[in-house]
């Protein structure tokens, strides 16, 4: 993502946090969160049982999802999580420190960028994370970055850690239909989306899950909401013996 696009994109979320779109009390739609919990009640007993379970939410926000991923994963007897997050917005991420005060720390909560890989880099956790989270982030970033970006999730997992990638499918009716929507939107005068919407435009989802899967030591997986709207792709990462005596050291630490 070049420069330019970056700041533009910084600077669309900041001003929906000053323009008071976003908040602390900032709360997903219950359909949003019903379906993630589904999505988590399939991968939840995939995760490694390792303590503490190290989690990361790539252009994590106002938090919101951070703190849901908390509540499902402590429910579900995970109950060491190591919480990180990093947003574009800084002033999200302000958000995000007030929202999650007592759940994450805050140096583990910062500005980053998802196509970047030392955006992944934190202190402690050189062999990966066990759960990385995103909810309709790829869509914010130029088609020519999107498969790019679910990669570089990919990359960052530990050994029989998983990503949770939420987004639509632009090849999909909905997909299509948001499409003309938005252009009507910014070229038309007609408020058919919010002006923010336009911003984004959805990834080829499929496409990215059949590049992916089969990789090494990757698979993946695409789950679809009932309406058959929202979509979610599980990747899976093996286990890797070099990274495993890493993962082995990091549990050391921490015990």
């Amino acid at each position: 993502m070049t420069s330019h696009l970056l700041e533009i994109q910084r600077k669309s979320f900041d001003s929906l946090v000053e323009d008071g779109v976003y908040g602390a009390d900032f709360d997903h739609a219950p359909a949003a969160k019903s379906f993630v919990a589904s999505v988590l009640e399939v991968a939840k007993p995939r995760l490694p049982r390792r303590a503490p379970l190290a989690v990361l939410d790539c252009g994590c926000g106002t938090g919101a999802w951070l703190a849901f991923l908390h509540a499902q994963l402590s429910l579900a007897g995970f109950t060491r999580l190591r919480l990180c997050g990093f947003d574009l917005s800084h002033r999200m991420v302000e958000l995000a420190r007030k929202k999650l005060q007592g759940l994450a720390a805050p140096h583990d909560l910062r500005a980053g960028n998802v196509l970047e890989r030392q955006s992944y880099a934190f202190e402690g956790l050189s062999a990966g994370f066990d759960l990385i989270f995103t909810y309709d982030v790829v869509q914010q970033l130029p088609r020519s970055g999107q498969a790019e970006a679910c990669q570089t999730i990919a990359t960052a997992l530990a050994p029989g850690g998983l990503a949770l990638i939420f987004d639509n499918d632009r090849a999909t009716r909905f997909g299509r239909r948001m499409a003309v929507r938005k252009f009507l939107t910014r070229y038309c005068g007609l408020r058919l989306v919010p002006r923010y919407y336009c911003n984004a435009g959805y990834p080829p989802l499929e496409q990215i899950r059949r590049r992916i899967d089969g990789a090494a030591e990757l698979r993946a997986r695409i789950m679809v909401r009932a309406d058959g709207v929202k979509r979610a792709m599980i990747v899976e990462r093996q286990g890797s013996g070099g990274r495993q005596k890493a993962l082995q050291a990091r549990e050391r630490q921490h015990s």
